[in-house]
């Protein structure tokens, strides 16, 4: 037994080691491979969901390339005017500066007053030189900060590659699939396409989802801001609806720029107050209605997961793995409860147990145990 034990344990102390290894690799590509994966992870997002509209196309008889270059076309144009609009909207504040800095002052000669009548303490500030010098960097700075939002959409991969990695996607999607099957030649070619197209409907669910319930949230955020007359409330509301893609942070981050620009342009408490009841009220109804039902409870990851993707893609990939990481963990879970064997890992990661297992998922598994049959013992 002895003897049977001790020739198991170098076994174990490889496999660990290959792990640490396999996994300190990974992390390096991750790292210098930023330039090639950045662009190369989002162009397969992206290109995965311009596969149905793009088999649409091909099915009036549209030849392929020329389907695939409509799509880009018109999908980078929308990315164009989102860039657009954004860029245009950071420095239009340049011109409303002088308004709110006038607020501003008051606000600040309001608590000068008050610290002085109520404590004794005289020009409690230096306050009005910090004002003037943060307004002063600001009219400075605008056009450099919208430079700096191109710049960060920019590093998306050169903007150069995004459009070529799509175009590849989509243009080689079969081949790809023909590699699928030499891959897992001694299964039915049949299943392994079947395989391959339900896992490209669970990821494209999930993305097409998150960009759903975001073009929601920014209605409701718009149509808000709006009643309560906050200005540049389709910015804000915009803004607001594409930081919820950013857990925990995003929401906290997308209100509180209108918050405060309430605070400062309107007269009176209630205005900043009711933007923050109304995201408060916006953001309940995100979690407890449009996620759950538009998204689906099956793609979801719980907190800690989510948290855990936040900071690995920040410290690898900077803002934009922010953005990357999140579906790419809720791709590994949905990769994970494929298999019997690792199933368990995808149930931690998930948010909370489904009482119904999703059909797509089911029909993996059950294919996988199909391929893999557990061998009993």
């Amino acid at each position: 037994m002895e003897t049977e034990n001790s020739a198991k344990l170098p076994l174990k102390t490889i496999t660990a080691a290959a792990t640490v290894i396999l996994i300190t690799g990974i992390v390096l590509v991750f790292i210098y491979g930023k330039t090639l994966l950045v662009p190369l992870v989002a162009g397969a997002f992206i290109a995965m969901l311009l596969v149905p509209p793009v088999n649409k196309l091909e099915s009036f008889g549209i030849p392929r390339i020329l389907s695939i270059v409509i799509m880009l076309v018109f999908s980078l144009s929308i990315l164009g005017a989102v860039c657009w609009f954004f860029g245009n909207q950071i420095g239009g504040f340049a011109s409303d500066l002088s308004g709110v800095q006038t607020r501003f002052d008051q606000m600040i000669d309001d608590i000068s007053i008050f610290l002085e009548d109520n404590f004794g303490i005289e020009k409690a500030v230096a306050l009005q030189r910090i004002n003037d010098q943060i307004f002063k960097f600001l009219k400075d700075h605008a056009s450099a900060i919208s430079s700096a939002a191109f710049s960060t959409i920019g590093s998306l991969g050169s903007l150069i590659l995004l459009p070529v990695y799509m175009f590849m996607f989509l243009l080689y999607r079969d081949h790809f699939t023909t590699v699928a099957i030499k891959l897992f030649h001694k299964h039915s070619p049949d299943m392994v396409v079947e395989v391959v197209t339900d896992l490209r409907k669970v990821i494209q669910h999930y993305i097409s989802g998150v960009i759903k319930v975001m073009g929601i949230l920014a209605v409701l955020n718009i149509i808000a801001l709006s009643a309560l007359g906050i200005k540049h409330a389709f910015f804000f509301g915009i803004f607001a609806a594409a930081m919820n893609i950013l857990p925990y942070v995003g929401p906290l981050i997308g209100s509180l720029f209108p918050i405060v620009f309430a605070l400062l342009t309107k007269d009176s408490l209630f205005f900043p107050v009711a933007v923050l009841a109304s995201f408060i009220i916006i953001q309940s109804i995100e979690g407890n209605f449009l996620t759950p039902k538009i998204v689906g409870s099956n793609v979801n990851i719980n907190p800690l997961v989510s948290l855990i993707a936040l900071l690995i893609g920040s410290l690898l990939w900077g803002v934009v793995g922010m953005i990357l990481f999140i579906p790419l963990a809720a791709i590994v879970k949905k990769l994970l409860e494929l298999s019997p064997s690792t199933a368990v890992y995808g149930y931690l990661m998930g948010d909370t147990p489904d009482e119904k297992p999703d059909r797509d998922l089911t029909k993996l598994s059950t294919l996988w145990q199909r391929w893999f049959p557990t061998k009993s013992k």
